[in-house]
């Protein structure tokens, strides 16, 4: 009997780990942003986490969060674009809702690691002539 307690108890905590996101998940991710033709336009990008600058066309590394992310891009001579994100959840956050209750989905919540961006995101510019 105790022995079969020993596996029940592995096999649970083994799932609880393999959903729980914060754990196993990188809490952070690269974003490409493109402005079309124009290039060297300076884009900033925030949300819940941080603030972060690239310029067009490149690559910046954000910190993840459950909060939309807002990005704006600038250069002289043409419109300013701006755009709000929506992120969209990672496929272990179902788990720790299964799994865990929801526990582990709020913790990962809290960490910005059950949520991810687009890894490419588009803002064409047009000329302000």
């Amino acid at each position: 009997m105790k022995n079969f307690i020993n596996k029940i108890t592995i096999i649970v905590t083994s799932m609880f780990l393999l959903s729980c996101a914060s754990i196993l998940s990188e809490k952070s991710q690269s974003v490409t942003v493109d402005t079309g033709d124009v290039e060297d336009a300076t884009c900033e990008l925030f949300n819940g986490k941080g603030r972060y600058i690239v310029k067009s066309p490149g690559t910046v590394v954000i910190d993840q969060s459950c909060d939309d992310l807002n990005i704006t891009c600038k250069k002289e001579g043409y419109s300013t674009v701006s755009d709000r994100i929506e992120y969209t959840h990672k496929g272990s956050a179902a788990g720790n809702i299964i799994l865990g209750g929801g526990i582990g989905y709020l913790v990962d919540r809290g960490t910005g690691a059950a949520c991810k961006y687009p890894n490419s995101i588009s803002l064409p510019m047009s000329s302000k002539n």
